[in-house]
């Protein structure tokens, strides 16, 4: 992978990725399906009906990111929510999830990795 592979995967780790399925679904239908198989995905998740119903997967500790999953139609939508924490010290500002997985674009690699295996796992399982 060429650097401006790397830093074009980074700066996409906060995009959302989408998922199209062959019929219409409902989020119920689809957390169903998805709880039938929640031992494939590394975070616990749960229906959330606050600001309209969607599937929240927990906040990942070493990547610092909680999922939304929404429906409409036959389309799944996978929103990454980047929750960082910081540290300061001698005035600097030290991003918690860049002492876990390294500094420098790591954390967001990891981040897009994550999310695409959930939207992998998703597609898989959804078929």
């Amino acid at each position: 992978m060429g650097i401006f592979d790397t830093v074009k995967k980074a700066v996409n780790s906060a995009a959302p990725k989408k998922v199209t399925v062959s019929r219409e679904i409902s989020i119920e239908e689809l957390y169903e399906l998805l709880s039938q198989h929640e031992d494939e995905f590394e975070m616990p998740f749960k229906l959330s009906s606050m600001l309209g119903k969607h599937i929240t997967f927990k906040r990942h500790p070493k990547f610092e990111i909680q999922l939304l999953v929404t429906v409409k139609g036959n389309e799944i939508t996978i929103r990454p929510n980047i929750q960082e924490d910081t540290i300061e010290t001698d005035g600097f500002s030290i991003r918690t999830a860049d002492l876990k997985n390294g500094f420098g674009l790591q954390t967001e690699l990891n981040r897009d990795d994550y999310v695409q295996n959930v939207a992998d796992t998703i597609a898989r399982i959804v078929g």
